[in-house]
């Protein structure tokens, strides 16, 4: 996983949406969002990445395990 910039990202969107590197997209040093593509290089879906990504998310958040996954359970019911 790469950090860029949010103007970078911005200014070079369709390069990066196109691509298949998975950002973290920053903002004065922080983080405020990332770019998942699709497909990893090997046309797989990145479950990898993402899995690190929640794992980050649990570690870096207040929450319990298990609040995250009520958060999560809820979300695809619609609730």
């Amino acid at each position: 996983m790469r950090a860029i910039g949010i103007r970078a990202f911005r200014d070079h969107a369709t390069k990066h949406l196109a691509g298949n590197e998975v950002l973290e997209i920053q903002r004065h040093g922080h983080t405020v969002g990332y770019f998942l593509p699709r497909r990893d290089p090997d046309g797989r879906p990145p479950l990898g990445a993402l899995a690190a990504l929640l794992e980050r998310a649990i570690d870096e958040s207040d929450l319990t395990q298990q609040e995250i996954v009520a958060l999560l359970s809820s979300s695809r019911s619609g609730g």
